[in-house]
């Protein structure tokens, strides 16, 4: 297991210095995971959680100490502009971004921090929002090409994705899109963390899966209260 990676009770975020990977059990469905940005802003100081919620649900507030984060191998300065990166992000995407099945390379304006929104990119999850962040800063977390086109189980949380967008009011137009993503490569939450958790990045999925194995060990253990959500 990565020395990097702790639970809120094994290390405190005041030891945080520029960004890590945040990941976490989701309350309302055991078994799912949820994965964010911890950053700090050092002119406050204050560290907070950047995470894509849900559809449009772009949100950048306090964490809760109800996590395990990981800090990714890349140098102070990078990580000062990821962090950076990060609030920039959150500032130009006042509507939130949409939630779908696209590709993390190449969705966000390396300048402004806009999402990039074209004709083959409907939106993003929360592990593939991490991911185009930092691939945004130059520093991609995977080896994209490494994954498995399919996983038991990716299909059918594709499908249920689109069914929770229909109950919660997205429109045909998006609902079509995200239909037309089903079979999408998948980079799971845990997949997003145990690639942070590596020596070196970009990551291959060999790599990140046995690192992501360990990390969702770690979720488990009843000493850590990681099933309380990341942050508001």
């Amino acid at each position: 297991m990565s020395s990097r990676a702790y639970t809120a009770s094994e290390d405190s975020l005041v030891h945080l210095e520029h960004v890590a990977v945040a990941i976490t059990v989701l309350p309302e469905r055991p078994g799912q995971h949820h994965v964010g940005i911890l950053h700090k802003n050092e002119s406050v100081p204050e560290i907070c959680l950047l995470h894509l919620a849900w559809h449009n649900e772009l949100k950048n507030s306090r964490p809760k100490p109800t996590y395990l984060w990981v800090t990714p191998p890349i140098p102070k300065e990078r990580a000062r502009q990821v962090a950076a990166f990060c609030r920039r992000v959150y500032k130009v995407n006042p509507s939130g971004i949409p939630y779908a099945f696209s590709s993390a390379s190449d969705c966000f304006d390396k300048q402004t921090g806009e999402f990039m929104a074209g004709p083959n990119r409907y939106g993003l999850t929360c592990a593939t929002f991490v991911l185009g962040v930092f691939h945004s800063v130059g520093l991609p977390l995977v080896q994209y090409a490494t994954w498995p086109k399919t996983r038991e189980g990716d299909n059918e949380w594709q499908r249920h994705i689109i069914e929770q967008l229909k109950e919660n009011g997205a429109s045909p137009e998006h609902i079509s899109h995200v239909q037309s993503e089903v079979g999408a490569v998948r980079f799971r939450p845990e997949d997003v963390a145990g690639a942070s958790a590596a020596d070196s990045i970009p990551t291959p999925f060999e790599v990140a899966n046995g690192l992501a194995e360990a990390i969702l060990a770690k979720l488990k253990d009843p000493g850590n209260p990681a099933e309380a959500g990341l942050g508001d």
